[in-house]
């Protein structure tokens, strides 16, 4: 009993961590709608930015729901590991392993959905630097300055 008790308690470490990486990607992804929110209503926006805006609010959506879901299920896990240790303090053994394997289950889940969360801002992202190449204004830094050439006598 005392093993199974350490083996499930593997988990503590990795979960809460879980939820606080989730957490502050959760909050820097609701300063981000925030922004976006005050950009929109305070400004007069083009034909062009709204069709970027309308883009950068779907992707926005699909964050955030993602990044609930993923936030539930690293709770989940928590929950059904710290039920396994109490499965496995009472010696039921065979409760404690479904309970265990659903607790690790939910975390594989969860890195699931993560790894589709960074592939949507990755997107989000390509959206703002196909934003910056359609202004021309900056492209003049980057042409080398061509030196006059020095006259022979």
């Amino acid at each position: 009993m005392q093993q199974d008790i350490l083996i499930i308690g593997v988990l503590f470490p990795a979960i809460p961590l879980m939820m606080v990486n989730f957490g502050n990607r959760y909050t820097v992804l609701a300063d981000l709608i925030r922004n976006l929110h005050d950009e929109v209503l305070g400004e007069h926006i083009s034909p062009q930015d709204a069709e970027r805006f309308l883009l950068q609010i779907r992707r926005l959506r699909d964050r955030l729901r993602l990044i609930g879901i993923i936030q539930s299920c690293a709770a989940m896990a928590f929950v059904l590991a710290l039920m396994a240790m109490i499965a496995a303090y009472f010696d039921e053994r065979a409760m404690s392993s479904m309970l265990f394997l659903s607790s690790i289950s939910l975390p594989i889940v969860a890195m699931l959905m993560f790894t589709r969360e960074i592939q949507i801002a990755n997107t989000a992202l390509d959206v703002h630097l196909s934003d910056l190449e359609q202004h021309q204004e900056w492209q003049q830094y980057l042409k080398p300055k061509r030196r006059a050439s020095k006259k022979t006598k």
